[in-house]
């Protein structure tokens, strides 16, 4: 009989969001376990573009600069190229991930990040380092089998595949983050819509210097469109870039319904040189696999004691690079949320509240990736992709559109409207930033929600409403520029608050004291505050008088906020936190205990 082992929190996968809760946690001092059923992390750099929203986490956990350095930046990102072949004629280019001159300065403005590329074979070993550094453990080869929960914890039995030998791992908690065909979710029922498997898609890793036909148009992402590109995926041959210029990812479809498709590697060249356009140029293969299309969500992310994040609840395709984003911040919603209930802060109710704010961002971003997808057919459409099954047939009528006839004319026009309308895959600004969070976690101020004054999807709109992101804005504290939301993170609430504030200082003291927090107090205006407004422009963004505050949660999002002074803000203040963090009256909840008996298989 093998001998078990405990943790407090046992993290079952070990991608970017089972490795993101164990790095966060860590930061806290929660004891925590990843276990990742292979011998390493991810051997395909699957996901990569990684958004503003998943860099301020990154910046919260203080690994931001070494992201960056592993980073295809922002400027290399700059075009999505339609085209018939790398080598062949460029159809359409659209400015992507904010490096259009119009919409720059909407990303600069959102955040002190920059949306970057950082492929998920570079992501992974960071976010590992960050965990293990700061106290996180994990175990390769080893493998989830099932789990039993009770009221006092969860017992997750595992095989470790190197000796063969069954264990059992007693938690407090446990985070399936085992991905989109989780055994957890599975196991404990988590209910699901939609549909898996809509259509086949293969990746192939491949090795070219492909520098002739890419580095005067940089980009990621390369659309190659041709007649024979219809079958599965999307409908569109993609060639990514994963180091430029000489790291690459080609992306073809396949009928899904011939069952899953095994190339040899003679075959993977010949598809890579369809892509590229010039099959003289040398190709090294380095690997090939399969994926399908997803259109799946959670509608609940938890059952007891259990809690299921990233793929395990939200499958979609790789369009708007929405995939591993959501991944990372799925863990900083959860995180923070474990460590007041683990260190007795809050109520166990708090964790409710989990679901309560992801599964609808799980339902915008699968909604929006898979909408992309049909965004591609009018492309093909005015290209004339689509004349019949002759190839010879549709590429004459792709050749046609430039003639200089009144349907030639029509059709330029639908494809220029075509591409410009993928504006809501590249620049899909708002759907990554624009969250507004409603749950018991959050306690309304009594205004009404703010309006969009621009499209929601492609723009974001800060506000610090209660339930969004706190706004960035540049301050000046100690001679040195800072965000406001480098204010906020690692763990704790913060209040914010204006020059004639004072009265909240005392209050804040009394309540972190009734509750066991730490509660900072941060005054924001002119010199002789604890953060300079130095440009005004806190003055203008924060929607508050001097005397107001903004209740900031760990995660960075607005928990509360009071306009103007009440009468009586320590009551203010204890009420509004009490709501959030799920403790009536103030009353204390037990502190649960972090010793668990060594268990038997």
């Amino acid at each position: 009989m093998a001998q078990g082992i405990s943790t407090t929190v046992l993290i079952v996968g070990a991608g970017p969001a089972g490795l993101a809760a164990s790095a966060l946690l860590s930061m806290y001092g929660i004891e925590n376990l990843v276990i990742n059923k292979y011998g390493w992390l991810a051997n395909t750099p699957r996901a990569h573009i990684t958004n503003q929203g998943t860099m301020q986490v990154l910046r919260d956990l203080g690994i931001e600069d070494r992201a960056m350095q592993l980073a295809s930046k922002q400027k290399l990102m700059a075009n999505n190229v339609f085209c018939h072949s790398l080598a062949g004629e460029e159809f359409g280019r659209i400015l992507s991930w904010g490096n259009h001159p119009a919409r720059k300065a909407d990303y600069e403005l959102a955040s002190p990040t920059e949306i970057c590329d950082i492929p998920q074979t570079y992501m992974e070993p960071l976010l590992l380092e960050a965990a293990a550094s700061r106290g996180g453990k994990i175990r390769f080869n080893t493998e989830f089998l099932r789990l039993e929960q009770d009221e006092a914890g969860v017992t997750a039995h595992v095989r470790d595949r190197l000796s063969g030998e069954d264990l059992a791992i007693r938690s407090l908690y446990l985070i399936g983050a085992d991905g989109a065909r989780s055994l957890v979710a599975e196991q404990i029922g988590l209910p699901m819509t939609g549909q898996m498997g809509l259509s086949g898609s293969m990746n192939i890793l491949f090795d070219a210097d492909l520098t002739q036909f890419v580095a005067h148009r940089p980009s990621v992402l390369y659309w190659v469109l041709q007649p024979a590109s219809r079958i599965g995926g999307i409908g569109a041959g993609v060639v990514r870039m994963v180091r430029p210029w000489n790291e690459w990812l080609a992306i073809w479809g396949y009928d899904i319904s011939q069952g899953e498709m095994k190339l040899t590697d003679d075959e993977a060249i010949r598809i890579v040189h369809r892509l590229i356009g010039d099959d003289t140029v040398p190709v090294r293969i380095r690997s090939t696999s399969t994926w399908t299309v997803n259109n799946m969500w959670a509608t609940e992310f938890s059952k007891g004691r259990v809690f299921c994040m990233g793929d395990a609840v939200h499958r979609h395709p790789p369009l708007n690079g929405l995939g591993s984003n959501t991944c990372i911040q799925d863990a900083y919603n959860l995180a923070w949320k474990l460590k007041m209930v683990l260190d007795g802060s809050a109520g166990a109710a708090l964790l409710d509240t989990y679901s309560a704010e992801r599964v609808p961002v799980a339902e915008t971003i699968v909604t929006r990736a898979n909408a992309s997808i049909r965004d591609y057919p009018p492309i093909f459409d005015a290209l004339g992709m689509g004349a019949g099954d002759d190839p010879e047939q549709a590429e004459a009528q792709m050749a046609a559109r430039k003639d200089a006839s009144p349907e030639a004319k029509a059709r330029r026009r639908r494809l220029n409207d075509a591409i410009r309308r993928k504006n809501y895959e590249f620049n899909a600004h708002g759907v990554e930033l624009n969250t507004r969070y409603r749950s018991a976690a959050v306690v309304p101020d009594g205004t009404p929600e703010p309006a969009f004054d621009r499209d929601p999807e492609l723009y974001y709109h800060p506000t610090t409403w209660p339930g969004a992101r706190l706004p960035h804005v540049w301050l000046d504290r100690d001679e040195r520029r800072i965000s406001s939301i480098d204010l906020g993170g690692k763990g704790r609430f913060v209040l914010l608050t204006g020059l004639c504030g004072e009265a909240w200082r005392g209050a804040a003291a009394a309540v972190a004291h009734r509750f066991g927090l730490d509660l900072p107090v941060i005054s924001i205006g002119p010199d002789g505050s604890d953060a300079h407004d130095i440009y005004a422009d806190w003055y203008y963004q924060s929607g508050i008088d001097e005397d107001g505050c903004i209740l900031v949660r760990p995660d960075n999002y607005i928990g509360w906020r009071a306009l103007t002074l009440p009468e009586d803000p320590q009551a203010a203040l204890h009420d509004a936190l009490s709501a959030i963090l799920a403790r009536p009256a103030g009353i204390v909840p037990e502190q649960p205990s972090r010793q668990h008996d060594a268990v038997s298989v």
